[in-house]
Order: C-alpha cells, then structure tokens, then sequence
C-alpha cells in the first residue's frame, strides 16, 4: 500500500479543507498520515482510518523526515512552493482552499478536485451535540441565527443592526470543537461570519443547509482581500473594495 502524508498542521479551518483530500486518497487504496499541532488535536477523534501524529504547528521538517523514512509521498498543503503564481494573492485564479486541492491533484494525479471538499465526513459525538445544545439553551426549531465574530486571528466582525432573530454566537467552550456545532448551524435560519475557521466548515456543509441565507461579515482587517473561495455566499455586509 502506498504510503502518502498530508502536511497541513496548522489552521483549524486548514485542517478541516485538507481531510476530505485524505478520505479521498484512502478511498482509492493509499495509506494517509495527516500530522496535527496543538492547534489542531482536538479534531482527531473524529475521523477514522487517518493515521495521525503530532509535530510543530509550522514544522515542515518533521514531515519531510517522516516521509524519507517511511517511503510517504509529500503533499506539502500548508505552504507549497512553485505554485505562488496561481494564487489569487499573487494574481492567480486559485483561492488559498482550492490551491490545496490543486497541489494534491498536481501531486498525487488521481483525479482530486475541490469538489471533493463538500464530501466532508467525520464521527459525529451525539451527546456532545446536544449537551451544547442544552448549555445554550437552543430549540433548534426556534427563529434563530448563527454568528461567528471573532477569528483566531485577531479578525472582529458584527451582525448588521436590522437582524431581529436571536443571534447564538459560535464561540469557543471548553469540551465542545467546531464539528459539535452542526446541529444548531444546520437549523438555524441564517448564518453571518468573518473570513475563519467557522467559515471554512459552514461552507464545507452549505450544500445540507436549507437555506441560502450565507453571509460574509466585514471585518477589522481593512486592507487584506477577500481570501476564501465563498462561492454561493451574500457579500452585502462585506467591503466591496475587498472583493478586487
């Protein structure tokens, strides 16, 4: 069986875009090793058949070793170079997510593609998801939005003013990931969010959502542009500046 390591360790949302490329190499026969930092560990338990281990959130190093010494091949998703034209950043046609895609198909030549992204498939915790249903006191049949505002990464949005629904807040709580909170996206009758990790998983399962009420947030990172492949999405509270 051939042996092939995913390196992407760091970036929850990251992490979550490069499982469904594993999934999709063990469905076609390749043994898969997806390495995770302390950013990242709490999501492993979720996922069969992935061989996990832990190294450094930006340790490229460790995965390199890894793969000399146990014959992987090296899908280096985190940061891979010869390909810095294609990105949108630099000019190119290609979104951060769909560039990952892209190495691994360019790598790998099996037939992988970002549609590959919305097959998206872990071990839902039951209890979990509705012990945090419980703690936020939520009747998934009430009228009520989703909203995450505050991204690792310093960025701060807001609902706009004129949403008259309850808005529940996806926050980080201690016992609880990002995958605990399907339930109460799913049902909810909108969903507002900033470019983060909260992003990148609703956007993976828009396609079991029923509604299209998707909408990107502005956020206090004026300058930078818009970065995530949000197709589908409303940009009305989002800068048009940022979308060029």
């Amino acid at each position: 069986m051939k042996k092939v390591l995913i390196h992407q360790p760091f970036k929850y949302g990251d992490y979550l875009i490069v499982i469904p490329i594993a999934q999709k190499l063990i469905s076609l026969g390749y043994e898969v090793y997806l390495p995770f930092s302390s950013h990242t560990a709490e999501l492993i338990n979720y996922f069969d058949d992935i061989k996990f281990f832990e190294i450094g959130p930006i340790d490229l190093a460790s995965s390199i070793k890894f793969c000399r010494e146990n014959s992987c091949i090296l899908i280096n998703c985190q940061s891979p170079t010869g390909y810095d034209e294609l990105f949108t950043t630099k000019g190119g046609k290609y979104f951060i997510e769909e560039m990952k895609y892209y190495v691994a198909e360019d790598i790998m030549r099996c037939g992988i593609n970002y549609e590959d992204k919305f097959n998206l498939k872990w071990n839902r915790n039951i209890e979990k998801e509705n012990s945090l249903i419980k703690l936020l006191n939520i009747d998934l049949n009430e009228d009520y939005v989703v909203a995450h505002l505050n991204g690792d990464n310093g960025r701060v949005g807001k609902v706009p003013f004129d949403e008259p629904r309850r808005v529940v807040r996806i926050n980080k709580i201690s016992g609880y990931t990002l995958l605990d909170w399907y339930p109460i996206i799913l049902n909810s009758k909108a969903i507002y969010t900033i470019q983060s990790s909260a992003q990148c998983f609703v956007d993976a399962i828009k396609y079991k959502i029923n509604h299209n009420e998707l909408y990107l947030l502005n956020d206090t990172c004026l300058t930078d542009r818009l970065l995530v492949p949000a197709y589908g999405w409303n940009f009305k509270y989002f800068k048009k500046e940022r979308l060029t």
